[in-house]
């Protein structure tokens, strides 16, 4: 799977378990590090876990086998999921509004997804 593919597998899994305000960052300007970082809200923890194993799920559908790693547990409000060029936050809608990582990442190119 080439980085367009898991973008593109990863926004339509976020997006099956009903995720809102689904805001792609185009990093590549700002850090070596990853070239895409994904923000979306949820309504509560257990929506918000659902999200991260559909990612999960689909990922392994579509035949990744990069790296995949998870941080935060069953009652986190922010879920942080690591592919290495793509990063996904994930937050109960409270926290993402709390954190504000939209605010931080504004000059970056954008764009909203909507399944």
């Amino acid at each position: 799977m080439d980085e367009k593919d898991v973008l593109d597998t990863v926004l339509k899994a976020i997006s099956e378990r009903k995720a809102h305000r689904i805001i792609n960052y185009d990093t590549t300007s700002m850090t070596p590090y990853m070239d895409n970082m994904i923000v979306a809200s949820t309504d509560n923890v257990i929506q918000n876990n659902a999200v991260a194993q559909n990612i999960k799920d689909r990922l392994y559908e579509a035949g990744y086998t990069g790296d995949y790693r998870l941080e935060g547990t069953r009652e986190s409000k922010w879920i942080l999921v690591d592919l290495k060029e793509i990063v996904i936050h994930l937050f109960v809608q409270g926290e993402r509004d709390l954190y504000q990582l939209d605010r931080l990442y504004a000059d970056c190119p954008s764009s909203e997804y909507d399944l």
